[in-house]
């Protein structure tokens, strides 16, 4: 009888110090809202706008939001401001799919020469479920300079986290893409 009651005590404190330490880790662990607060845009990154080179002295900014969304000004200044995040808006999105676009290039190409998808269904995307009606807008026309920049960087890839060479691609798409002229995107939006 004693056996059982020890190892009953012993069951029992065993699963009260488990559920403490998940309890424990799960307090460590940032929430949902957490982690959506760290999206929006910080103090420093508002004056960054206000100056108006927040794209290119914000680390990482394409898993930033738009600070230029939190400025009001004169109406050609809020105009300059709509503009400014519809690009960075449209970079962030176009970005994204150069970085899964460029894994796609190395992964086509670290397979056997008899199992690679042939180049030219990457290069035009239809890989990618895209039609050519989906390079016709403006926005097309960032994807299509996706696919080109994904193709060229594919091998930033090769012996890389995929976090980490995720993190490449996208940065080299950002500097091309946050350079692009605001008129762009004033012809498109107007």
């Amino acid at each position: 009888m004693r056996f059982r009651i020890r190892l009953f005590q012993t069951k029992f404190l065993l699963c009260v110090s488990l559920l403490s330490a998940a309890s424990i880790s799960i307090a460590e662990e940032k929430s949902g809202y957490d982690l959506l607060l760290e999206m929006f845009p910080k103090p420093y990154e508002i004056e960054l706008a206000r100056k108006g080179i927040a794209e290119t002295n914000i680390d990482k900014a394409w898993e930033r939001a738009c600070p230029y969304r939190e400025l009001t000004g004169t109406t050609e200044a809020e105009d300059e401001y709509f503009f400014r995040c519809k690009r960075w808006d449209d970079c962030v999105s176009a970005g994204a799919s150069a970085s899964i676009y460029s894994e796609a290039f190395f992964q086509n190409h670290q397979r056997q020469p008899n199992d690679q998808v042939p180049w030219e269904y990457y290069r035009d995307g239809s890989m990618f479920l895209l039609e050519p009606s989906d390079f016709e807008t403006f926005s097309g026309h960032l994807r299509q300079y996706a696919l080109k920049s994904a193709e060229e960087n594919w091998r930033l890839f090769e012996g890389r986290d995929a976090a980490a060479a995720s993190d490449l691609v996208e940065k080299k798409f950002w500097q091309w893409c946050s350079a692009e002229p605001l008129t762009l995107w004033k012809a498109e939006y107007q």
